[in-house]
């Protein structure tokens, strides 16, 4: 892995804007620098060998499938795209969100509640990883996810609006325990304090809440990350207006 420190906020947009699809480069957004890329079922407590591990990973897509099909309008077709699905909805799984799209990897690794982002307290420093593409396969690929040897870039099926926004795929990896790393994999650092104007800046280029996650839900976020923005930073409750007050609990 290749590290590089984005220390102003014209580096990082310098950085952000010049990547087009033909870079053949996908990005990952961590809100924190010190995480590292490990799937979300690799984090899940230890069990006595990697047999069970993946009994349990098995189990844990079998239960998902059960009792999630009377609730789907098109069901999966094969269990890659049980997997993607069930990624999305927020199960334990070998995989790992991308995009194609540096400035969504930007917004992730950049996001707070309003309340912390303009309350005045330290961040987190957080870090964009970049991948240099290189095997591609779809939910029609002949190896059952769970039996693979290698790490793989999966482009699932479009499964809702939420995942088209935010020009999604995986990483499918075949040793969730372990940290991905490789030498096709950059690291690009940035400091916490300068998270309040990067989410401000995104706004700006049409990045934020609305856009990543379409409905009513993603346009309420939004309005409340603006309203907090708009006020006097930092954030002082005791002369904050009453009107603003009210609404600290959240809309």
């Amino acid at each position: 892995m290749k590290y590089y420190s984005l220390d102003t906020i014209e580096k990082v947009f310098s950085f952000a804007t010049r990547f087009v699809p033909e870079n053949h480069m996908v990005f990952r957004g961590v809100i924190n620098s010190e995480y590292e890329l490990i799937p979300s079922v690799g984090r899940l407590p230890l069990l006595g060998d990697s047999s069970e591990e993946l009994d349990r990973e098995r189990a844990l897509l079998e239960q998902f499938k059960m009792k999630s099909a009377l609730r789907l309008q098109c069901q999966p077709s094969n269990d890659w795209e049980w997997l993607s699905l069930a990624q999305h909805y927020g199960l334990p799984t070998r995989l790992l969100d991308w995009s194609i799209n540096p400035l969504i990897a930007l917004y992730f690794a950049t996001v707070h509640s309003p309340e912390e982002l303009y309350g005045g307290k330290p961040l987190s420093n957080c870090a964009v990883y970049g991948l240099v593409s290189h095997i591609h396969i779809d939910s029609s690929y002949h190896i059952h996810p769970l039996h693979l040897t290698q790490t793989l870039e999966f482009y699932g099926p479009s499964i809702s609006e939420r995942v088209v926004n935010q020009a999604g795929l995986f990483t499918v990896h075949h040793e969730p325990r372990k940290a991905f790393d490789t030498d096709k994999l950059h690291k690009f650092v940035i400091p916490g304090e300068l998270k309040p104007q990067i989410q401000s800046k995104l706004g700006l280029l049409g990045i934020n809440e609305s856009t990543i996650y379409p409905g009513l839900d993603g346009i309420a976020k939004s309005l409340k990350t603006e309203f907090y923005n708009q006020t006097t930073r930092p954030l002082d409750l005791e002369k904050a207006p009453e009107y603003m007050q009210s609404q600290l609990g959240g809309l």
